[in-house]
């Protein structure tokens, strides 16, 4: 269970930010416990049973991040050259439920390298591949910024200083 204050991953919708934990004042949920919640980035509130099987866990703390950007260098880009649109979603979905930071970066990684093959010869990324990326960037970069106390914004360019000299990290946004 986690507490007031937290900062989670909630499913594949970012950063909370924990405000309470007890029963809600809405009609038919007063015997139950919920997260009050809201997003680091964005905002709203978010009521979520603290029983549900959506996917949580902690932010990683500072030295864990600066470990996984370490290591984007030697993190493999996944391996997937189907063409056909129903495939590369369940694909990229499935990447995207497992929820691992690494699978992701691999995945960005994967993506990026296909969009500059594309670039050079004059094609685009599909939408299901940049909308993919797109979501990918949004919960790691945005897991970071939390983690090492930057802005999202600065995200890229603090992994990218932090790579300098080695090879590229993830992908241009």
């Amino acid at each position: 269970m986690f507490s007031k204050g937290e900062l989670i991953v909630y499913g594949s919708s970012g950063v909370y930010r924990v405000d309470e934990v007890g029963p809600i004042d809405i009609k038919g949920c007063e015997d139950k416990q919920y997260y009050t919640m809201t997003p680091v980035f964005g905002t709203g509130t978010s009521y979520v049973p603290v029983d549900t099987k959506v996917f949580m866990r902690k932010v990683m703390d500072k030295a864990r991040a600066e470990d996984l950007i370490d290591r984007i260098p030697d993190i493999e880009e996944s391996q997937f050259n189907e063409r056909n649109p129903k495939a590369i979603k369940e694909h990229y979905s499935a990447s995207m439920k497992s929820h691992d930071l690494s699978e992701m970066l691999s995945m960005i990684k994967a993506i990026y390298a296909k969009g500059e093959r594309c670039r050079s010869s004059n094609k685009k990324l599909s939408r299901i591949e940049q909308q993919y990326m797109n979501q990918a960037e949004d919960l790691v970069y945005g897991e970071f910024a939390v983690a090492l106390g930057i802005p999202r914004e600065s995200v890229l360019g603090y992994i990218r200083e932090r790579l300098s000299g080695r090879e590229n990290g993830p992908a241009e946004s």
